[in-house]
Order: C-alpha cells, then sequence, then structure tokens
C-alpha cells in the first residue's frame, strides 16, 4: 500500500483529493492547521467511506509549527510515497508573518520547502517517491492576476527579488497580486533545482486548473466578495484534485520528473523560471531562511 501526504486538506482541491483517494489503495495523512476541521474530515471519512485517516496538526505561517509536525511525522511514518503540497493562500496586500516574512511566500512556498527537506534529509522521501507541488498559472507576469501589477509594479513582477526577499524597501498601496505570483514562480524554480538534485525520486509542479476555491476568501473584504464569483465561473476544486491524481499516475507510470503541468498537460511555465543560476540562489537563500528549524 503506497502513502500519501497531504497539505492544506480540510477545504478545496486537498479536501476532494483525500475524499478520492479514500476509494483507493492509499494510506492518507494529512496535515491542517484547524483540530476541529480535521477531526470533521477524519470523522467523515469514517463514516461516508468507512475509511481511517491520519493527520497532523501545523500553521504554515508559523515555521515553529512546521517543525513540531515535522517531528511528528518523523515518529509516525517510514516512508511517503507521494508528498503533495498544496496547502496556499492568496493575499492581495502586503503582511508578514510570525516569522517577519512576506505571508504568501512562507505560507506557500518556504514552510513547504522546509517540510519537505526535513523529509528529503531523514529519508521518509525516498527512491521512486515523488513530490507534487501545486503552483498556479499565476506565477507568470503576463498572468490576468499581475494586470495591475504590470502597471504599477513593473520592476518587480516576474522575478525572485534575492536582495529584498520582504519587500522591505518597498511602500505597497491598494491592490497586488505580485506576492501570490512571486511565491508560486518560487514554487516552481524550487521544483526545477529539486529535480536536478535528487534523481532517485519524482518532483513536479502542476497548475490544477483556474478553480472555484477559498483559496482568496481570507484575503480581506475584497477575497470575501470575490470567491462566489470564483466558484460561479471557475471549474470546481473536485476537478483540480482529478487533475493532480491524473499527473501523479502518469508521473509513476512514465518515470517523469522536473515537470510543470498545466492541468493535465506538459506544459512550460514563464521563461525566468529556467533560470540555473537563479533556481541555485532560490535554494541556497531558502536554506539560509529555514537553517535554524531544520
Amino acid at each position: 500500500m503506497k502513502s500519501i501526504l497531504i497539505t492544506g486538506a480540510t477545504s478545496g482541491i486537498g479536501n476532494h483529493l483525500i475524499k478520492i483517494l479514500a476509494n483507493s489503495d492509499y494510506k492518507i495523512y494529512f496535515i491542517g492547521r484547524n483540530k476541529l476541521k480535521c477531526e470533521k474530515l477524519v470523522e467523515e471519512l469514517r463514516n461516508k467511506y468507512s475509511y481511517k485517516a491520519e493527520y497532523f496538526l501545523c500553521d504554515f505561517s508559523d515555521l515553529s509549527s512546521v517543525k513540531t509536525a515535522c517531528n511528528k511525522i518523523l515518529k509516525s511514518l517510514k516512508k511517503i510515497d507521494v508528498l503533495v503540497n498544496n496547502a496556499g493562500k492568496v493575499y492581495f496586500s502586503y503582511g508578514k508573518t510570525h516569522d517577519n516574512f512576506e505571508r504568501c511566500f512562507q505560507i506557500n512556498y518556504l514552510s513547504h520547502f522546509l517540510l519537505t527537506e526535513i523529509l528529503i534529509q531523514n529519508k521518509i522521501i525516498t527512491e521512486h517517491s515523488q513530490i507534487i507541488n501545486v503552483s498556479s498559472v499565476a506565477h507568470d507576469p503576463k498572468s490576468s492576476i499581475n494586470s495591475l501589477d504590470g502597471i504599477k509594479n513593473k520592476d518587480l513582477i516576474g522575478k525572485i527579488n534575492f536582495e529584498d526577499i520582504n519587500y522591505e524597501k518597498e511602500n505597497f498601496r491598494g491592490f497586488s497580486g505580485m506576492f501570490y505570483s512571486r511565491s508560486k514562480m518560487a514554487q516552481i524554480m524550487w521544483t526545477y533545482h529539486l529535480s536536478k538534485k535528487h534523481k532517485d525520486f519524482f518532483v513536479n509542479a502542476i497548475h490544477p486548473g483556474l478553480l472555484g476555491s477559498n483559496v482568496i476568501n481570507e484575503s480581506g473584504f475584497l477575497g470575501k466578495l470575490i470567491t462566489p464569483f470564483f466558484k460561479l465561473f471557475f471549474r470546481s476544486s473536485k476537478e483540480g484534485a482529478e487533475n493532480i491524481i491524473y499527473v501523479m499516475n502518469k508521473v509513476f507510470e512514465e518515470n517523469i520528473s522536473g515537470k510543470y503541468f498545466s492541468e493535465k498537460e506538459e506544459s512550460k511555465s514563464f521563461e525566468k523560471t529556467y533560470d540555473l543560476d537563479d533556481q541555485k540562489k532560490l535554494y541556497k537563500l531558502s536554506q539560509n531562511l529555514i537553517n535554524k528549524f531544520s
């Protein structure tokens, strides 16, 4: 029986992913930040699918919480066949986490970096395992979420600001999709670098589709206002989960690594994500940022 660990599992894509896999032969483990929601999901799986899943509590806006969750994972598991780095948030305004990092950068990317590095170092992710980083077409500066930033922040979009990773030198006002975009760009660059660094397992990124999920629901009044329209006009989170499972199976069947998928098709990411020097710089910077927690 294969084992799978899914982050961000109590809503959206992760939630549907678990419910689909509950009818498979996978042993499911998931990560959530809200104990009540985690318990509710475990109960639903038991009552509706006669399935017993296990979870680990973790708040990705707090690196200490990620470290604590990792310690519990290491005590509970000997191997993970699939790691789905799915948890994510969209914020349209500037803000920092408990650890003093820009919110999207930490929640969507850096905390997953820490989680994954610890699992790799402790050989929980081993030969023939796979990592799927759930990214977004929004990583591309030409995507619609970056339309306004293409005018007012044109010197900042489409790149990783290595010398000012938290935008300390900038003064942001009003709406910006740049924070989310950068976090997803970092995710893809990390995917490519990790796939070259580790040849014994598979690492890929996927844009699961334009989905009507709750990913922006906590982004203030605007997020709450837009979310119902997302759900009305975009695809369902279930379809996004089905795309991930399709890619997951394809990776195992064809031994694919270091690729970016748009829904079910292998695709090209933004050209800057292929810069080898920037990939290495991002990886080294990320290691330095999480050093005291790893």
